[in-house]
């Protein structure tokens, strides 16, 4: 009888738990989109307008796994590409992303392209660029993955066939449109010296469509994403000095329906090396009861002989300082980046491309440095 009183208590509480957590991440799943942590490896997810803001191609692979201690898949695979061409005034990008949330696999893609315009205000000094994004939009979730309560047995578990009306899977396909605008500029500190503050400052919009994502023949739209995010750069060095130190503040504010999160960060940057460390909470101050984790970064430049071939890798690690702490095992991100220079869309030889291509903003740091601006 004991034993039989134990095991029912072990059941009951084991599965009081999935069910808070099931229920904690169906309103997460509902109300927000997957986040990185490493946002500057995966720019043009975070904004479009980011797309072919440098010049070449590039491709950006990331991988996260969020609370790695808690049961099932919670897990985010991402890939984008973007590439500037002067003779469209911008550039182009693709997006591919797949999510895995819980036991119930609840699964999202995305596959989008956008285009950004660049407008240059001030000659190597101040760009603006504005972007419009299409995407195809699938959510989906197996039924059959899930344990109803009546097929639970307090002594031997999962045991019974369930007497409920299982629809088996289902799926959700919307048209999904987004915005983005974003600014790089540099401001001189002093009138004798060279060094130069590089900003980046913007916003981007998801789900302007508000596309319905019910998975069961009802109504739920997809609640409109907003996010804003500022960047500086700044050496400080010695302009004598042969690898120059920087130092790079971040902060990006994320709100969709009744979820926002304020993100605080600074990098410290000597080529061809990077650390960080940053502060997530869901308050613009520092709030105990709205705490959520604090963010270690650590990234790796390099390039090939003849430097046509830039590779950048990334690790970053969630310590989790919510209630969850000690139960969510953090989350663990990385993040491979692939730079090349040199590529081009096609012949860009009319005056106009050669134009546009040599006031386009220019970045005052060296070119070995991580890319995080």
């Amino acid at each position: 009888m004991l034993c039989y009183f134990c095991t029912l208590t072990f059941l009951l509480k084991k599965n009081l738990v999935l069910f808070l957590l099931s229920v904690a991440l169906a309103q997460l799943a509902k109300a927000q989109d997957p986040n990185f942590s490493q946002f500057y490896s995966n720019r043009i997810y975070m904004n479009p307008a980011f797309a072919g803001a440098d010049p070449g191609l590039r491709i950006n692979l990331n991988y996260r796994r969020f609370w790695a201690a808690v049961p099932g898949q919670f897990q985010t695979f991402s890939a984008t590409a973007d590439m500037s061409n002067f003779s469209l005034a911008g550039g182009l990008g693709l997006v591919v992303m797949n999510s895995v949330e819980g036991e119930g696999k609840l699964r999202t893609t995305q596959i989008g392209a956008m285009y950004s315009y660049r407008l240059t205000i001030l000659p190597r000094m101040f760009d603006i660029h504005l972007a419009l994004q299409g995407n195809f939009l699938q959510k989906g979730i197996n039924f059959g993955n899930l344990v109803f309560s009546d097929q639970l047995d307090p002594v031997y578990g999962q045991i019974n066939p369930t007497k409920a009306n299982i629809p088996g899977s289902a799926t959700a396909n919307m048209l999904d449109l987004g915005a983005g605008i974003m600014s790089r500029f540099n401001i001189r500190i002093g009138r004798k010296t060279r060094k130069m503050w590089s900003n980046t400052v913007g916003a981007s919009f998801k789900h302007l469509n508000t596309p319905n994502e019910s998975l069961i023949g009802k109504t739920s739209n997809l609640p409109l994403k907003m996010t804003v995010h500022y960047s500086a750069l700044f050496n400080i060095s010695k302009l004598s000095s042969q690898n120059k130190v920087y130092l790079s503040p971040n902060f990006i504010y994320e709100k969709q329906n009744k979820f926002s999160t304020f993100n605080f960060g600074l990098f410290a940057l000597r080529a061809p090396l990077m650390v960080g460390v940053w502060y997530r909470n869901q308050k613009f101050l520092i709030s105990g009861p709205k705490n959520d984790a604090i963010i270690a970064n650590l990234g790796f430049r390099g390039e090939n002989g003849d430097k046509s071939v830039i590779f950048q890798i990334g690790y970053s690690y969630d310590l989790t300082i919510s209630k969850m702490l000690g139960s969510s095992g953090g989350s663990h991100e990385l993040s491979i980046l692939l730079e090349f220079a040199k590529a081009k869309m096609g012949k860009e030889r009319s005056s106009l491309a050669k134009k546009r291509s040599r006031a386009a903003y220019n970045f005052n740091g060296p070119k070995n440095l991580p890319k995080i601006f």
